[in-house]
This record gives C-alpha cells, sequence and structure tokens, in this order.
C-alpha cells in the first residue's frame, strides 16, 4: 500500500516531461509575422490548447521582421526575446480548465506540459508597400490536423520541422 504513492508520483514526473521540444523561431523575412501560436494535445484536436496572450507592445502574437525566439518549455516562456506571460487554455473537455493563466502556474508546468506539444503558427505577413498578404497555417498535422509543414506565398515561405540531436528535439519555424 505504501508504494502506491510513490508510483503515482513516479507515473506523475514522466507525464511532466512529456513536452517534449523546445521551440525556435527565426523570421528572416522583411515583414511582422501575426497571428497565434497554438500547442495542443496530440491526435486530440478537441483535447485542451493553449494559445499565448499578446505581449507589449504587440495587440497579437507578433514575431518581429528579422527577429528569433526560443521557447525551451511552456512554463518558462516569459524568460524568452519576445516573452509570453499569459496562456489562454481552452478545454473543451473539461471547460473547467479553460481560462487565462501565467506562464508559471502549476497548471501549465504540470498538466499542460504533460499533454500539450507545440501544434503550429497561424500566421500572416503583409508587404505594406504592396498591400500583398502570405497567410500560413505552419505546424504538425501529426499534433493538430490543418498544419502543414512547409508552405510558400507570393512573396515568402516558411518551414515546421524537429531535429532530435542526443541533448533532445528542437522544433524549428522558419521563415523566409
Amino acid at each position: 500500500m505504501k508504494k502506491i504513492p510513490l508510483l503515482l508520483s513516479l507515473a506523475g514526473g514522466i507525464f511532466t516531461l512529456a513536452q517534449s521540444s523546445s521551440l525556435v523561431i527565426q523570421n528572416y523575412s522583411n515583414y511582422d509575422a501575426v497571428g497565434r501560436l497554438l500547442t495542443a494535445t496530440p491526435g486530440n484536436p478537441l483535447g485542451p490548447v493553449m494559445t499565448p496572450a499578446p505581449a507589449p507592445p504587440y495587440s497579437a502574437y507578433t514575431i518581429p521582421a528579422g527577429a528569433y525566439t526560443q521557447y525551451d518549455s511552456f512554463s518558462t516562456t516569459a524568460t524568452a526575446a519576445f516573452p509570453i506571460f499569459t496562456w489562454y487554455v481552452t478545454d473543451h473537455t473539461n471547460p473547467s480548465n479553460s481560462g487565462a493563466y501565467a506562464y508559471n502556474d502549476p497548471f501549465i508546468s504540470t498538466v499542460m506540459s504533460s499533454v500539450n506539444e507545440w501544434a503550429g503558427l497561424n500566421f500572416w505577413l503583409k508587404d505594406t508597400a504592396t498591400g500583398a498578404t502570405d497567410s500560413y497555417s505552419l505546424g504538425d498535422p501529426a499534433v493538430y490536423p490543418g498544419f502543414s509543414n512547409s508552405q510558400t506565398g507570393t512573396f515568402s515561405s516558411a518551414d515546421w520541422f524537429t531535429i532530435t540531436t542526443p541533448s533532445g528535439p528542437t522544433t524549428y519555424i522558419q521563415i523566409y
């Protein structure tokens, strides 16, 4: 009987390591990437999803032209070059979990990190000189249907890929 709490703690520790990669976003283009970053439960589009609240001075999630940022985990996103201080959680299976959470809230670091992965980035780039807009739904279709891992627009292109090294996987979004 005494081993049951130990086994549950061990299982909980294993699940908290489920977020398997850090995320690197590199915007090599001359245009701001404006949109919505998404995390999701792989293979379960109705499971909980997270999107970041915009960080000042932007009114939407934005990676500026020529910029780079890296998120090592959901619960450390406030330390990135383009910080995420607040995550919006939408959980269709358990609506009581839905709401706004600080990046370092235990719900983000334990529960959401145990079930979600980086899913994708819905974004657009706008050429202010011509008015042309390229729109993307870039990400991992195995995590969230509707995303693709490579797209080309009229004046830009973008790729999503993961590189695994002995120190672990890193997922990249590169915008050109």
